[in-house]
């Protein structure tokens, strides 16, 4: 029996291809069908979250035209000493950036 994490190999007409068991290959389907649910999950997230940061953005531009004193009264639904432009800042810091790494996403540990 091969080494675990080294797959068994033949030569079939000149040209070396691993051989699976139908074990390993139902596996290998299953794999793969996940991945692709995966993929589609993660792909909507992405729409979500472009969109989020859209709506983000518009609220933003529609808080930055009002008047600084109406904006002060904005702040009694927040806690005290936090106004608008804090809460703003903090739905932004908590969205993901385009850059930042997902848990689990990195190259595969040995």
């Amino acid at each position: 029996m091969p080494k675990a994490g080294k797959p068994r190999t033949v030569t079939l007409h000149g040209v070396q291809v691993v051989v699976l068991s139908p074990e390993q290959y139902d596996g290998l389907e299953a794999n793969r069908r996940q991945l692709g649910g995966l993929r589609t999950q993660v792909s909507r997230m992405k729409q979500e979250l472009h969109r989020g940061r859209g709506l983000l953005s518009e609220a933003e531009q529609v808080l930055a035209r009002l008047p600084a004193d109406l904006l002060e009264g904005l702040d009694g639904g927040t806690a005290p000493g936090r106004g608008v432009p804090e809460l703003l800042g903090d739905i932004r810091a908590a969205l993901p950036t385009a850059t930042a790494p997902v848990a689990g996403s990195g190259p595969p540990q040995e």
